[in-house]
């Protein structure tokens, strides 16, 4: 393993034990507040993701859908793909909540819950999960680790709330970096899945859940779902070529 991916493998782990420290977000496409450009930056970021199949997470992808809008194939300039990850991810979310609104109740139970949210996430991800591993090598450099732990932030913290969770402070932290570590694992999981409607992946989802119930709620069990998430990620993308061993 080189270097520099070691480090941000240990920085991944790190932050995602810290996890709730880093300050959530809520995102909507409905706020009245937006303006002018950024209803232009959405319209162009939403169509964009109709081409990440073809072009990938990258600014041809974004150059593309500013073009067919009509817009300077400059609009929304960018070195990488980052901004449409981050809006695709910003997407996911409300739409994960919206369906949260509508079946969360049939669910007793907390972990019950979190498991249907993490179903429901993992859902919106696979119509680009050929192209996923290409967003978690951006989303793994060190100039971007800080935006892959918010978003990841948001994600679980946003999941406990809507579950139910009445934590103390320690478990509400360790908790939260688990489940991070559990969800990003089964994503991962899920790119490598050949099984009918992904059929494999939800197993593995639930054996992480069941982990997950089945170990204390501390700061070192939480740095060691961190650190399992780094290997996997590592293991991921060196297995798909996108960084080497």
């Amino acid at each position: 393993m080189n270097s520099a991916l070691r480090q941000c493998g240990h920085r991944q782990a790190l932050a995602i034990s810290r996890i709730l420290n880093t300050t959530s977000r809520r995102y909507t496409t409905n706020t009245p507040r937006q303006t002018d450009g950024q209803k232009v930056r959405i319209s162009i970021l939403d169509h964009a993701l109709t081409k990440v199949d073809q072009l990938g997470w990258t600014p041809a992808a974004i150059e593309q859908a500013a073009t067919d809008l009509g817009y300077s194939p400059m609009a929304l300039a960018s070195r990488d793909g980052m901004p449409l990850i981050d809006h695709f991810m910003d997407r996911a979310l409300d739409e994960t909540c919206i369906e949260a609104d509508d079946q969360l109740h049939e669910f007793d139970t907390p972990i019950d819950r979190i498991r249907f949210l993490c179903r429901v996430r993992l859902r919106q991800t696979r119509p680009y999960i050929r192209r996923w591993p290409e967003a978690a090598a951006l989303l793994a450099q060190p100039g971007n680790v800080r935006v892959a732990m918010g978003q990841l932030s948001t994600l679980v913290s946003r999941m406990w709330y809507l579950a139910g969770d009445q934590s103390t402070q320690i478990d509400w932290h360790a908790k939260r970096s688990m489940l991070a570590a559990a969800y990003v694992a089964s994503e991962l999981y899920m790119c490598e899945d050949t099984s009918t409607d992904f059929s494999a992946t939800w197993k593995f989802l639930d054996r992480r859940i069941e982990d997950m119930q089945g170990v204390e709620h501390t700061t070192t069990m939480a740095q060691t779902f961190g650190n399992q998430f780094s290997r996997n990620l590592f293991n991921i993308l060196a297995s798909r070529g996108y960084i080497s061993q």
